[in-house]
Parts: structure tokens; sequence; C-alpha cells
């Protein structure tokens, strides 16, 4: 996979996301968001790995309802940020 097809398919699925009420995220979802860990990790997106790791966990604590909406909102938007400014050739350490 390419650093672009990671980025639109992160994108497509971070899009998707309720703007509230994140407890409803599915579990096919969040395991799909989680299958991106390796694939960045292989890519060199450091960063984007660490991103869609700490993701992945509030929306797992959440469904338990251990944390808060805002707490999984600010993970989505750092994600979506770092997306939004992700260049699509291959860099050091993303």
């Amino acid at each position: 996979m390419t650093i672009g097809e990671v980025h639109s398919k992160l994108d497509a699925l971070i899009k998707g996301f309720p703007e509230s009420g994140y407890e409803s995220v599915p579990d096919s979802v969040i395991a799909e968001l989680d299958s991106f860990v390796p694939e960045a990790a292989g890519l060199g997106m450091k960063s984007g790995k660490e991103l869609i790791e700490n993701l992945v966990k509030s929306l797992k604590t959440r469904k338990t309802g251990g944390n808060t909406d805002d707490s999984v909102l600010v993970r989505a938007t750092a994600l979506d940020f770092y997306l939004q400014n992700l260049p699509n050739e291959a860099v050091e350490n993303l």
C-alpha cells in the first residue's frame, strides 16, 4: 500500500465517524482503523502510526464508557490534521 492509499482510506474512515456518540462506532470500523498501524509503520509513518494507535485506544475506551467524546474527538482531529498535511511521497519518519 502507498502513502496515498493509506491517506485516502484513513481519511474516508475518519470522515465517516459521527460528530458525537463515538461509542456507536462499530467494532469493525475500529478493527479496520487498527489494521492501518502496521501499514503506517511499514511506510515509515512513525507519527501516523502513533496517532492511529491513540485513536484506536480512545475509541475502545469510549465504547466501555471510560472516557468522553471530547477525548476521541481530539485524537480524531489530530489524525485528520496529520493526514491533511501528509505528502504523497515517502519521507523519513512521517
